[in-house]
């Protein structure tokens, strides 16, 4: 089961989060998040990560994972200020470029 989240500001799509299955039963993966670069730093990926946790809460899983590509550091510093921590795993997005998972333990 996938699900989507899209924030607008003056009716005009400000951001969109996805989010799904992850890789147990109790665990739900963050699949797709953007914002606008015109919207950033005014609250909508808070907004949107706020949401999509609340909604994986109220579905029941216990966990969320997502993956951050490597050198995004203000999409990093939003997960992380929502709870979320590296795990170790890393894979190559791009020749030359790693994503990192991180995740968070629902309560």
């Amino acid at each position: 089961m996938r699900t989507r989240f899209v924030a607008e500001i003056g009716g005009e799509v400000a951001g969109t989060v996805s989010g799904g299955d992850g890789k147990t039963s109790r665990a739900a993966a963050v699949t797709a998040m953007w914002v606008d670069p015109r919207f950033r730093r005014q609250g909508v990926g808070d907004l949107l990560l706020t949401t999509v946790l609340e909604w994986a809460r109220a579905d029941g899983y216990r966990e969320v994972f997502l993956w951050v590509t490597e050198g995004n550091e203000s999409a990093e510093r939003l997960y992380v200020k929502h709870g979320f921590a590296r795990t170790g795993e890393t894979e190559e997005v791009r020749p030359g470029q790693l994503e990192f998972e991180l995740s968070k333990t629902l309560r």
